[in-house]
């Protein structure tokens, strides 16, 4: 609110930004409310996707606007370091009101819900650390190695698998994308070294990559990647759990439109177990097929547009981001975190960057 009050009295308000997000919200919420299906936290959808959501976006397209780089690269990394300082410490000394105890299904994840949530966002910060300082030719000092060390070792200790999976499909993905980079002046400089890359480099570091993973993989007690837990993953979770939303699209028409909610009343009465799926869950594991379920092609057409204008080849963040966001929202409900509105902000915000000074 303070932010669009500033702009407000600057008159620099981004009014189409803002009709946008009213309009698509408004829109996907009377789908949802439309909907006759049984529902459980409707409502909570409802505000997120109509103040919330739109607020994490303005937010962090007006920061990189309007604030030096270097203070946002600060904001950025004290938060990244408070984040791996708290992981430790809850690891070592869970405090109660800080620690979301799940049992046996607890792990290293400092003050998020859980270990999957906390390497996410902080795979997200470190990446904005390294890509804007890359963008923006700003050095970097001993504190920041150290700072991505810690980082590297944070993640393996969440045993998060997306991470590495992300990661390398950014390594594959920037092999393909360079073909279609040109001389320009509109992109950065840190772009147009992707040119000079030899395509066999990045597929050498990405099979470095995996043997130094599985490497370290192999050593650990218990392993973040085996055959017993791929056969989980497909048997009894998410693939079973991508069976179950599919029947669902299927039965709808392929419309989906079942509303906000109704995922979570499905699944509190459904007659086969899932794992990760009961009367607590909001959302299913691919937020692509949540949000069709939920509120049909309308809300699918709301996120690929957002992706659209977040995603740009003028710089190394939007071009990497942007996909980073899209492979996490394939295996995990990224949609429903501020976060994710939040880290695309920032992208559309420096794409704006980028065409006021190529206006100047």
């Amino acid at each position: 609110m303070i932010i669009f009050l500033i702009d407000l009295k600057k008159h620099t308000l981004n009014e189409p930004l803002i009709f946008f997000f009213l309009f698509f919200g408004l829109l996907i919420s009377l789908i949802s409310y439309n909907s006759s299906y049984s529902k459980i936290g409707e409502m909570k959808f409802i505000i997120k996707y109509i103040l919330i959501f739109p607020a994490a976006f303005y937010i962090g397209q007006w920061i990189v606007q309007n604030l030096p780089k270097r203070k946002f690269l600060k904001a950025i990394e004290i938060t990244m370091a408070l984040d791996i300082f708290m992981a430790f410490l809850l690891f070592i000394y869970p405090i109660s009101f800080l620690y979301n105890d799940r049992g046996e299904l607890s792990g290293f994840q400092g003050t998020f819900l859980e270990a999957g949530w906390f390497s996410l966002v902080l795979g997200a910060l470190t990446l904005t650390s390294i890509l804007i300082r890359l963008d923006y030719g700003l050095k970097f000092t001993n504190f920041h190695y150290l700072l991505y060390f810690f980082a590297i070792v944070s993640q393996f200790l969440s045993k998060n698998k997306t991470i590495w999976l992300a990661l390398l499909i950014i390594m594959f993905f920037l092999v393909f994308i360079k073909i279609f980079i040109s001389e320009d002046s509109k992109i950065k400089k840190s772009v147009l070294k992707l040119r000079k890359i030899n395509s066999f480099n990045f597929i050498a570091i990405a099979i470095l990559f995996l043997i130094v993973f599985f490497s370290i993989n192999l050593m650990l007690d218990k392993p973040i990647i085996s055959i017993a837990m791929i056969e989980e993953k497909l048997n009894d979770e998410r693939g079973k759990a991508f069976l179950a939303a599919i029947t669902l699209l299927q039965n709808s028409d392929w419309l989906g439109s079942y509303g906000f909610g109704f995922i979570q009343q499905y699944f509190s009465v459904y007659t086969d177990e899932i794992i990760g799926l009961d009367a607590d869950s909001s959302m299913i594991f691919n937020s692509y097929l949540d949000v069709w379920i939920s509120v049909g092609l309308i809300g699918l057409l709301y996120h690929i547009i957002l992706l659209k204008m977040s995603f740009s080849i003028s710089h190394l963040f939007t071009l990497i981001i942007p996909v980073y966001w899209f492979i996490f929202s394939n295996t995990n409900p990224t949609m429903g975190i501020e976060e994710y509105y939040l880290f695309l902000g920032i992208a559309y915000g420096l794409t704006l960057n980028n065409k006021k000074e190529e206006i100047n």
